[in-house]
C-alpha cells in the first residue's frame, strides 16, 4: 500500500474519532440540562395580555384577575388510599409514588412523579407526566390534559380518584 493511503485512512480514523467525541458530548450535554420545558399557561396569559393591556384602577391590566376557585375536592374512590380527600384550590396537585406528592400513592403501576391536577380559568384539568402505565380519565387514556367534570373516575394504577363538591 502506498503512504498516501495510509495516510488518508490514518486522516479518515481521526475524522471518525472526534465525531465520536463530538457526539458524545452532545448526549452528555442534553442528559445534563434535560429539555426546555415551557408552560402554556404562561403562553396563554401573554396572547391575552397584548390584546387587553387596558390597566384597571387596582393597577392590573383586564384579564389578569383569576376567577376564584369552586371548593371541590380529590376524593379516592378505590385502592389502598380508599376515603382519602385533598381540597382542590388554585394550586397544581402533584400525584405519584415520589415522597414530595401531594398524594402519595404505594402503587407498583405509578410512577414517581404521574400526573398532576391544575386550575386554569374555572375548570380543573388533569395532566399525564409521561408516566409508562398512563392516566385513565373515564374510559380514556389520557396523552393531553384533559377537563375533568365531577363525579369522572380518575385511574392511576389501582388507584381511582373523583372529583366531589
Amino acid at each position: 500500500m502506498s503512504t498516501l493511503f495510509i495516510t488518508l485512512l490514518r486522516f479518515g480514523f481521526l475524522l471518525l474519532l472526534w465525531l465520536f467525541i463530538l457526539f458524545l458530548l452532545i448526549t452528555i450535554r442534553n442528559d445534563v440540562f434535560g429539555t426546555t420545558v415551557t408552560d402554556r399557561r404562561l403562553a396563554r396569559k401573554k396572547t391575552n395580555r397584548a390584546k387587553n393591556t387596558t390597566p384597571s384602577p387596582q393597577g392590573r391590566t383586564l384579564g389578569e384577575e383569576k376567577p376564584a376557585a369552586p371548593q371541590l375536592k380529590l376524593v379516592v374512590t378505590q385502592g389502598p388510599l380508599t376515603g382519602t380527600a385533598l381540597p382542590l384550590g388554585t394550586g397544581t396537585l402533584l400525584i405519584g409514588r415520589s415522597p414530595d406528592s401531594a398524594l402519595v400513592l404505594d402503587d407498583g403501576y405509578a410512577s414517581s412523579r404521574h400526573a398532576r391536577i391544575y386550575y386554569d380559568s374555572g375548570y380543573y384539568y388533569v395532566e399525564d407526566l409521561n408516566s409508562t402505565n398512563g392516566t385513565w380519565v373515564g374510559q380514556e387514556r389520557i396523552h393531553h390534559p384533559a377537563l375533568l367534570n365531577l363525579g369522572t373516575p380518575i385511574t392511576i394504577g389501582k388507584t381511582v380518584m373523583e372529583l366531589h363538591s
